[in-house]
C-alpha cells in the first residue's frame, strides 16, 4: 500500500429505519476509493466510436473482397450466436468483441487460423483508440484531491486502460473484468481488488454510475457504494449518491467517521 496505517474499528449496528445499507452506517476508517470508469469519470462514447471504426477499417483492408459483408445485421447475428453458445462471455467485452469478429470471418469463408489472427489484430487497432476518452469536467481536479488522502483503484467491466489516460497517475491499480475473469456485480472482482491492496470491505468505498453493476456489486462484496447519479434518477435503494463528482469529497468525509 502507501505506508498509511489503517485503523480497523468495530462497526456499530445500523439505525433501525435507515434507508442506506448497513455498511454505510458503520463506523469505519476508509483508506481505499474504488472507481468505475466509463460514464463515471469519463465519457467513453467518442473513443468507442473511433475504436470501432478503426477495427472495421483494419478488417476491410485485410479482406477487401469481404468488406461489403461487414454489415450491422451480420455482426448482430454472429454476436447472438456467440452469446447463445457461451452466455458468460457478455461479462468479458474483450473476448466477446474478438469472438464476434472471428465468427463473422469464419461465416464468410475465412480459414480458422487466419480468422483468429485477423480478429486479434483488428482488436489491437480497436485498442489503439479505446483510451482516447473524454474526461468529465471535474474528474481530474476531484481525483487529484482524493488521491492525496486515499489510495485510488479502478474496478471496471470495460477494457479501457486507465493508466493510458490522463487520470492514470491518480490510480494505484486497475482491475478489468476481462483480465480478472469476473465482472460486476459479481463479488469476485471486488474481492480480488481487496486482496491486492490488503484491505477489508469496511475500508473501501466504491463509486460508480450503474445501480445494477456498481451499487449492487459493491453491496454483494460488503462494500459501501456511492452512486454517481448526474441525471437525478430515482434512488430506489436509498444508497448514498452524488449528482456531481465535486460532491464526492464531502460525502466521503461524512462516511469516513
Amino acid at each position: 500500500m502507501t505506508g498509511r496505517t489503517r485503523a480497523r474499528t468495530k462497526p456499530r449496528k445500523p439505525k433501525p429505519n435507515s434507508t442506506n445499507p448497513p455498511e454505510s452506517e458503520a463506523n469505519v476508517t476508509v483508506s481505499i476509493l474504488s472507481f468505475d470508469l466509463d460514464d463515471t469519470v469519463w465519457d467513453p462514447r467518442p473513443a468507442l466510436i473511433a475504436a470501432d471504426t478503426a477495427q472495421w477499417k483494419f478488417l476491410a483492408a485485410q479482406f477487401p473482397a469481404l468488406a461489403d459483408h461487414f454489415t450491422k445485421d451480420r455482426v448482430m447475428v454472429c454476436r447472438k450466436r456467440v452469446i447463445d453458445s457461451s452466455p458468460l462471455i457478455v461479462g468479458d467485452v474483450t473476448a466477446l468483441r474478438i469472438e464476434v469478429m472471428q465468427q463473422l470471418l469464419l461465416s464468410l469463408g475465412v480459414g480458422a487460423d487466419m480468422a483468429f489472427e485477423a480478429a486479434n489484430d483488428a482488436f489491437a487497432a480497436f485498442m489503439a483508440q479505446r483510451n482516447d476518452v473524454i474526461l468529465f469536467p471535474d474528474a481530474r481536479e476531484v481525483l487529484s484531491q482524493l488521491a492525496t488522502q486515499f489510495t485510488l483503484i479502478a474496478i471496471t467491466n470495460g477494457n479501457a486502460d486507465v493508466h493510458k489516460t490522463p487520470l492514470g497517475p491518480f490510480f494505484r491499480l486497475a482491475f478489468r473484468a476481462d483480465e480478472v475473469g469476473s465482472a460486476k456485480p459479481e463479488a469476485k472482482i471486488f474481492e480480488v481488488a481487496m486482496r491486492s491492496v490488503d484491505c477489508l470491505p469496511s475500508e473501501v468505498i466504491h463509486i460508480g454510475d450503474s445501480i445494477e453493476t456498481d451499487v449492487n456489486g459493491a453491496l454483494n462484496a460488503g462494500i459501501t457504494p456511492v452512486w454517481f447519479n448526474p441525471e437525478g434518477k430515482e434512488n430506489g435503494l436509498g444508497v448514498n449518491e452524488v449528482r456531481s463528482l465535486t460532491e464526492l469529497p464531502a460525502v466521503i468525509a461524512r462516511l469516513n467517521v
